[in-house]
């Protein structure tokens, strides 16, 4: 045998990716190439519980060479190559050690699935991006970081396929790119697609992008397309104007124009403000554009029927060509998400009838098909209420808490910069509609009530301001459910010295 290593490579594709094709292609173009290679796979768990991860082993042998002996699962610190379909999925492979900066090549897509938990937190649950793609430079000999799926889709083609181009591309094994595209065309399906997708990965390879975060950033000033954005541009600094443009076209789409020059006018009151600065200013004009857009039933039927959503499940789905799919939607609406709709007064009798009557926990089971006539107009029907919404009880309650939450900050900015950063923050408990919204809701105006207020009242020293706001946020993040680590974080503040106590001793 002419070197008796051979080339180490490990895949991780969450289901649907086609991994497993992946790893077919890169075996039989070896072999065509007059290599041995040897493929195990271990399965993962449904769509994005954890990848299946594919292992394969490639010899370069002569031909009075013996049959070699290959391994069946990847070592730490022992592959070669590693190519993987999702960011989070790739710095997972970085812990486990088989991503090492001594030994391996790394290709990568930095598009992300996100987990159950980052969905299901109460604030921004996401993992930072710049950080795990940071750890997977660090950790490679090379990398080649890039947002293969948009490639992909630019392509017409499958993520596969590109990540196929992109290992041929970097020269990390000892195969030519022509048995590669034989691979893909013996594999006998979608071939046009799969060779697109395979030059653009290989192009992109070749033209040496090591990775997105070395591209010089281009200096865009933020672009008016219409009054709103011009108004927002010459209201705020431009960190919180390019946030406040995107907060227009979201209102306005959730709403209409109106309703986004009310976002604006809220914005224009800390705009003027001397005490505000950008970070305060960016970060009150995201979080005011979401809470403004706040999920009720007709924000749901929108969202349903919204142009595009269909070709997106067909792709996520694997749906190719002309053929149909049939998408049922499982709605189990309660009491207050159904009499939220109807106008303040009458929606309250209603809602303490049904309490009265025990019936609070109920709740009406649907499955809306949104790919038939009559289901998709029934949510039509629905998205075409928005117009009612202003006369919501639901939308009075969120004016409600709007009000009161930008009160409570513009008293701070008043006080102490670093403590009205923190109350702006503190939005983030108030998110999602039914028993997620009620729980967020009851911690915030625990924290308010407790602690903001008193604070503000200076029943409280300064200097605890901000951090106190801020350990209540973290605190309510921790526990939702029973908000224990916010009461023991109200309790200990309940211990502090008075300011009027200080100032006499």
């Amino acid at each position: 045998m002419s070197d008796p290593r051979p080339v180490r490579l490990l895949i991780a594709a969450l289901g649907g990716e086609g991994g497993g094709v992946l790893a077919s292609w890169i075996t039989n173009a070896a072999v065509a190439a007059g290599h041995v290679a040897q493929r195990t796979s271990i399965p993962g768990v449904a769509q994005r519980t954890g990848a299946t991860t594919y292992y394969l082993e490639i010899l370069a042998c002569q031909a009075n060479d013996a049959k070699p002996v290959l391994a069946l699962n990847p070592a730490p610190g022992e592959v070669d190559v590693m190519l993987s379909s999702e960011l989070l999925e790739t710095t997972r492979a970085v812990q486990a050690g088989s991503v090492t900066p001594s030994r391996t090549h790394l290709i990568a897509s930095t598009h992300r699935v996100f987990t159950v938990d980052e969905k299901s937190a109460m604030a921004d649950g996401r993992v930072d991006p710049e950080n795990m793609q940071e750890v997977l430079r660090k950790f490679s000999k090379s990398a080649l970081l890039a947002d293969l799926a948009t490639i992909a889709r630019d392509a017409g083609s499958q993520l596969n396929a590109v990540m196929l181009g992109a290992l041929s591309g970097i020269k990390a094994l000892p195969i030519a790119a022509d048995y590669f595209r034989a691979a893909i065309r013996a594999e006998g399906k979608a071939i046009d697609a799969n060779l697109r997708g395979f030059e653009a990965g290989y192009a992109l390879a070749v033209a040496g992008i090591e990775t997105q975060a070395e591209t010089e950033p281009v200096d865009h000033a933020p672009r008016a397309d219409n009054e709103l954005d011009a108004l927002a541009i010459s209201l705020l600094p431009r960190e919180a104007a390019e946030i406040a443009i995107e907060g227009v076209r979201r209102l306005t789409d959730y709403q209409d124009q109106r309703y986004a020059s009310l976002y604006l006018d809220r914005m224009e009151r800390f705009a003027k403000n001397k005490s505000a600065n950008a970070e305060l200013l960016r970060e009150l004009a995201r979080l005011l554009a979401v809470r403004m857009s706040f999920e009720d039933t007709i924000r749901v039927a929108q969202l349903k029927i919204r142009e595009g959503r269909i070709e997106r499940l067909r792709r996520e789905a694997g749906v190719e060509g002309e053929a149909l799919i049939r998408v049922s939607e499982f709605m189990k609406p309660g009491p207050e998400e159904i009499f939220s709709m109807l106008p303040p007064k009458l929606a309250r009798r209603l809602l303490a009838w049904i309490e009265r009557k025990g019936w609070s926990e109920r709740s009406v089971k649907m499955r809306v098909s949104t790919t038939s006539f009559f289901g998709f107009l029934r949510l039509r029907l629905l998205a075409g209420l928005r117009w009612w919404r202003l006369h919501t009880l639901r939308y009075e309650e969120e004016k409600l808490w709007i009000e009161r939450w930008l009160d409570l900050t513009e008293r701070t900015l008043s006080q102490n910069l670093e403590a009205a950063k923190a109350v702006v923050a503190s939005a983030a408990l108030v998110k999602g509609y039914g028993e997620t919204m009620k729980r967020g809701l009851k911690n915030w105006n625990l924290l308010a009530d407790f602690v903001i207020e008193p604070f503000l009242e200076g029943k409280l020293p300064q200097d605890h301001f901000a951090d106190a706001v801020t350990q209540g946020r973290i605190a309510a993040l921790k526990d939702p459910e029973g908000g224990k680590p916010l009461g023991a974080l109200i309790e200990s503040l309940r211990a502090l010295p008075r300011p009027q106590q200080i100032a006499a001793e």
